[in-house]
């Protein structure tokens, strides 16, 4: 499977958008609106808020002066005066000065154990071979007494025209197997080391065939790139124990820096590669230390057509809906992307054809685990890259919904490159989310230079609509899929609301807009889709998302109001306060 990548000078790539390069984005706050009272009888709160820029995220978009926080509750949401009357000797008060607070981040699409599998070894993110060469033979040389090199990061569009092969790390790394993570999650990159030391020839069969596989030459030999998670996992499990304490040490650095991103909820759209009751365990026991500082909403990740998932998502379901760790959801895998021609689109690829890439499930099986699934009140989530892989994971949900009886289902389409015009109705319809990473939303190099490729003229002006769902009535989330992506590996919510309003690199005010300024989203718009918006696709909007009494206290405090700055610099905003169930997990100069 040959990579045909050309590369796209800026000018040429304009010609494929409606795009523009100086005006600013949409930045006007909404109108301010009277906001939710407080508890009927007030009593002392733990703490109380005041002379705050208070943006509630409520159905109004309303705004608040203070807010104040009984427990693991919001008990008021109002005006200073009105405060007044929580605070007791114990009343911890905080004066905002001015400064903005939000509800708490709500990660739409996120993995939480995928960072203990993947996230050893150096960051080889760079748009450069040399580079990438260069630091994997210098972490090499740096510990030589490393069996087993392992990596991650790689960016596929530094590949060239081609595909990676062993004989690239051999040149580097010769002596000792090496396996590097694509930063998609979704490849993998391995030396001839490797490949012998774990037995993978020429009479190696595929893990699944056409779906997971290993990339071979022209006479059948494995050239080092191996496609999907189960022919990743199988390679990966010849040189590492993937156990608990491997993945345990992999994970446990990184809850801090998401309470610093001010990210205090994920939709975890699922644990693979690993374990399904020690991933819930690990995240358990993170709970019961104090380390876990986020709520996670778990799924199981289904990526085998020879598994039943109805019974072990149900089983997941019942033993876990207390605490900050739950199951609530079936995620899908329908398809890959578009680098690798994995990726499912209604019209094709516009370089290749006839490429004709299969299901990572059939869609016969596909259908009948939805609708058993959805029988038994499990949300159904899905990996949808293509607006083929999206029609056919909405035609699984509708027929869900004409099978079993009505319920407060919440179906999330995620990735969703592309969403065919014909389709984006039956979002509202089905009352189902359109999920999708605003980090990708730009003209990165991956963007720019792959996907003009594969999909033409006419595509690259709908890629990642998020707008136009917003336009058709759905519900729109963002979420990270940190740690994959399709360029860089980021987790920070501020850095992708910047990215959907900009529709720009970060810190490139000046390059081409990605599908044109009317597909920008306003900052409120993006806010509320990596706040509520998130929120309602996994189904706890009653708890989380905005700042309402009743509501659990999830807050965030920001040293500089992304309503009045130029939404270009809305990453540059720090959180200096992040509450989490009434427990201040982050806090930094208030």
């Amino acid at each position: 499977m040959l990579l045909q990548k050309t590369l796209f000078s800026l000018a040429a790539v304009l010609a494929f958008v409606l795009a523009g390069c100086s005006e600013k984005p949409e930045s006007r706050a909404p109108t301010t609106a009277e906001p939710g009272a407080a508890s009927p009888a007030a009593e002392v709160a733990d703490f109380v808020f005041t002379n705050g820029k208070v943006y509630t995220v409520d159905k109004e978009g309303s705004w608040a002066q203070a807010v104040a926080v009984r427990g693991d509750k919001i008990v008021y949401v109002g005006d200073n005066k009105g405060a007044e009357s929580f605070v007791g000797n114990e009343t911890e008060k905080i004066d905002l000065g001015g400064k903005l607070m939000l509800p708490g981040f709500v990660e739409g699409h996120f993995h939480t154990t995928t960072q203990g599998i993947i996230l050893h070894g150096p960051d080889l993110q760079t748009d450069s071979m040399d580079e990438l060469l260069a630091k994997l033979k210098k972490y090499a040389d740096e510990h030589p007494d490393l069996k087993f090199i392992n990596g991650w990061g790689v960016r596929p569009n530094i590949y060239g025209p081609g595909e990676p092969n062993a004989a690239m790390l051999d040149a580097v790394v010769p002596d000792r197997p090496v396996y590097l993570w694509q930063v998609d999650g979704h490849s993998a990159w391995v030396n001839s080391k490797a490949m012998e030391m774990a037995g993978l020839n020429k009479d190696t069969p595929d893990t699944v065939p056409g779906v997971s596989y290993f990339v071979r030459d022209d006479e059948g030999n494995p050239t080092g790139y191996i496609i999907e998670v189960p022919a990743q996992v199988e390679i990966l499990n010849k040189f590492v124990t993937v156990d608990e304490d491997y993945i345990r040490g992999g994970m446990a650095k990184w809850f801090p820096e998401y309470s610093k991103a001010g990210i205090t909820a994920v939709h975890d759209f699922g644990w693979a590669g690993v374990d399904q009751d020690m991933a819930i365990g690990i995240l358990k026991d993170f709970e019961k230390d104090g380390t876990l500082g986020t709520r996670i909403y778990g799924s199981y990740y289904w990526n085998d057509a020879s598994i039943d998932p109805v019974p072990i998502a149900k089983k997941m379901r019942d033993e876990n809906q207390e605490g900050l760790v739950q199951v609530s959801a079936l995620k899908i895998n329908m398809d890959g992307d578009d680098d690798k021609y994995s990726g499912l689109y209604v019209d094709g690829y516009a370089d290749k054809p006839d490429a004709k890439p299969e299901p990572i499930i059939p869609f016969d099986v596909i259908n009948d685990a939805a609708v058993r699934a959805d029988k038994e009140q499990l949300h159904l989530i899905c990996h949808c890259f293509g607006d083929l892989a999206v029609r056919k994971f909405l035609d699984a949900v509708e027929l869900a919904k004409k099978s079993n009886p009505e319920w407060d289902r919440r179906a999330v389409a995620s990735h969703a490159q592309l969403v065919h015009p014909d389709d984006r109705p039956r979002f509202k319809e089905l009352n189902a989310t359109y999920d999708t990473t605003g980090q990708w939303f730009a003209f990165d190099p991956y963007t720019a230079n792959v996907s003009p490729v594969r999909l033409g003229e006419a595509r690259m002006k709908q890629l990642f609509p998020i707008k136009a769902m917003l336009e058709a009535g759905a519900n729109v989330s963002l979420g990270s899929d940190f740690p994959a992506a399709s360029y860089v590996a980021d987790y920070k919510p501020l850095n992708a609301i910047t990215v959907a309003v900009t529709r720009q690199m970060l810190g490139k005010p000046d390059m081409p807009i990605l599908g044109g300024e009317d597909a920008r989203l306003t900052v409120a718009e993006a806010i509320r889709a990596n706040t509520y918006g998130a929120a309602y696709g996994i189904g706890v909007e009653d708890k989380i998302g905005s700042i309402e009494v009743g509501k659990k206290a999830d807050l965030i405090v920001l040293d500089q109001n992304l309503f009045e700055i130029d939404p270009h610099d809305i990453y540059k905003a720090n959180v200096i306060f992040t509450m989490m169930d009434g427990v201040v997990r982050y806090r930094d100069g208030l």
